[in-house]
């Protein structure tokens, strides 16, 4: 009987409950989350998008300037070490088939700074050895003349590209020095 009474009670109990509705989402329900989380997604996309375009231009413009400081030192530590003795007012220079020589006057005959350009490649050789620069549009290198017309260095213009152009001037080591204190 005890069993009975507690069955009863049991079923009242459960009546007495609100009915309860069928569980899940309609499709409206559906519809707006998905248009929530497209509405909040799609700008976070695209800043993320942008965010890693802009780390891939930094890191070619970083890219960029670390090869131009070291064509720099190549550039100022070759050119330097070119000494042109007090007693010659004009430089003998030898331009053949794109190649630029320059003595360095140091007693050994076969001692030469070459400097060519083959295209956009830039190839500085000195008795130590060689150095290649590539992955420019082209480079054009000058003379650097005092006020009367003897030769004092180089200028070495770098073309990046039509907006990016770096132009560098280097003494020799003898002369020149006290002109470019930089």
């Amino acid at each position: 009987m005890n069993f009975l009474k507690y069955k009863s009670n049991t079923k009242r109990y459960l009546e007495s409950l609100p009915k309860k509705k069928d569980s899940g989402f309609t499709l409206v329900e559906t519809l707006i989350a998905i248009t929530l989380i497209s509405l909040i997604g799609i700008p976070v996309f695209m800043v993320f998008s942008e965010t890693l375009g802009f780390t891939d231009k930094i890191k070619d413009l970083n890219r960029w300037n670390k090869e131009l400081i070291q064509l720099e030192n190549v550039l100022r530590q070759s050119v330097s070490e070119v000494k042109v003795p007090f007693w010659i007012s004009d430089i003998e220079l030898t331009e053949e088939a794109g190649v630029m020589s320059v003595p360095y006057w140091d007693g050994n005959a076969d001692s030469f700074l070459e400097i060519e350009i083959e295209d956009t490649i830039l190839k500085i050789s000195t008795p130590l050895g060689s150095t290649i620069f590539k992955g420019y549009e082209g480079f054009e290198v000058n003379f650097l003349k005092d006020s009367g017309s003897g030769t004092i260095g180089l200028s070495i213009l770098v073309k990046k590209n039509k907006k990016e152009n770096i132009t560098f001037q280097c003494a020799f080591g003898s002369i020149g020095r006290d002109l470019f204190n930089e």
